[in-house]
């Protein structure tokens, strides 16, 4: 992926567009794991690209990041309707991806995001 796309993947997320991993979240109460996977990767990129940290590009990605824990606790809340289509089971696994990366790229620390460490896989 390119960095520029890795970008754009991370503005649709952030402004909830373009069948970003957020949109389908918010609009479509559904976790579309391609989505997510895109979502991910585009942090892993732009951590691997060597340029120089954006803070407009860390408040997107934090943003993202804090509203995905809230999709997964409002359906615990018995006050909200909210439900996820396909919501997996190890949901705590993604969480683990995406801290990592979101890590990763606020440290420059490239370790972090070795997929070896992680049990959840990314499908082939």
């Amino acid at each position: 992926m390119k960095v520029e796309i890795a970008k754009r993947i991370i503005l649709d997320n952030y402004k909830i567009e373009n069948n970003s991993f957020m949109f389908f979240l918010h609009e479509k109460n559904y976790f579309f794991e391609k989505a997510f996977w895109e979502f991910y990767e585009s942090i892993t990129v732009l951590t691997l690209c060597g340029e120089e940290r954006s803070m407009e590009i860390a408040e997107q990605i934090t943003q993202n990041y804090q509203r995905l824990l809230k999709y997964i606790v409002f359906p615990f809340d018995p006050n909200d309707d909210l439900t996820l289509e396909t919501f997996p089971g190890n949901y705590v696994d993604y969480l683990e991806r995406i801290e990592y990366a979101i890590m990763a790229y606020f440290r420059g620390n490239v370790k972090l995001i070795d997929n070896g460490i992680f049990e959840l896989q990314k499908p082939e």
